[in-house]
């Protein structure tokens, strides 16, 4: 059988012991103003910022993605809108050849303005974006990952920006139309010229609508951009309040803890000088 004295300051040197190290812990919450430095100090609170942390980073790698298909998709914007400006510019030309008061030399004239527009066209739509590859590209377009299930076209692909224009009797590439609108104009009839007419309205109805598809990519873009931007703030201040010490009830805690400590060492050092006889009588 085991003595009241060898068993009494065991426990309280034991209680001490812990008292110590909890004040040690709140000292250092306080100091870092962490709330806890291992995993094993709080697992849930280190799953739940795990968790944010996996969040944030595919959310960068979603950010980063709306960065780039913003420059291509703003790029093409800017392609598509000097094309639509030329294509007008084409449409105001025909109107002009149509005139049967202007002579064959004027035409002559148009017509070589015609083939500047042409070849401004082709190197528009063979232009490259700022990663090296072509901005309209040929085959299935590009599609970037902007959310969970969200993918984006920044930019269409070369069929759909010049090789599939509707005009009356199907579709046609720029290249072919302008060519043949060249063609009318410098030595086709009167009934040549006025299919032109309607073939450049048709081209400014196709780059209008293109147009407008890019002012809406790059709105979305911006949106999400938006909404990832505050989600990560969120997930910011989230962590701040699992990872952040409170002061105030650290500063409580640790007087606590220091009044209990002393409340144990007073009564440690009455044990010791106890007898065997009083603390049995």
């Amino acid at each position: 059988m085991e003595s009241i004295n060898r068993t009494r300051p065991n426990d309280s040197i034991q209680i001490q012991s812990e008292l110590s190290a909890l004040i040690g812990k709140t000292q250092e919450t306080i100091a870092s103003g962490k709330s806890f430095s291992r995993p094993s100090e709080a697992p849930s609170s280190w799953l739940e910022i795990s968790s944010l942390g996996r969040k944030a980073a595919i959310e960068d790698s979603w950010l980063n993605n709306i960065g780039r298909a913003r420059i291509m998709a703003q790029q093409a914007e800017s392609s598509l809108d000097a094309i639509a400006n030329g294509v007008t510019r084409a449409r105001e030309l025909v109107i002009l050849a149509n005139n049967e008061t202007i002579s064959p030399q004027d035409r002559a004239v148009i017509a070589i303005e015609l083939q500047g527009l042409r070849d401004q066209f082709n190197q528009l739509t063979q232009a490259q974006d700022s990663y090296g590859g072509n901005l309209f590209h040929a085959g299935d377009p590009i599609q970037m990952r902007i959310d969970t299930n969200v993918l984006v076209t920044p930019s269409p692909n070369l069929q759909t920006v010049a090789q599939s224009i509707n005009v009356a009797g199907g579709p046609l590439d720029l290249d072919t139309i302008m060519a043949e609108m060249i063609s009318a104009v410098g030595t086709g009839t009167a009934a040549d010229r006025a299919q032109q007419l309607e073939r450049a309205g048709s081209m400014i109805t196709h780059f209008s609508s293109l147009i407008a598809s890019q002012g809406v990519m790059v709105n979305r873009l911006d949106q999400q951009e938006d909404r990832l931007q505050r989600s990560q703030l969120t997930s910011t201040e989230r962590q701040s309040v699992l990872e952040s010490t409170d002061v105030a009830e650290a500063v409580t805690r640790f007087q606590s803890l220091l009044v209990n400590l002393e409340a144990a060492q007073r009564l440690y050092a009455k044990s010791a000088s106890t007898s065997l006889i009083q603390l049995i009588g």
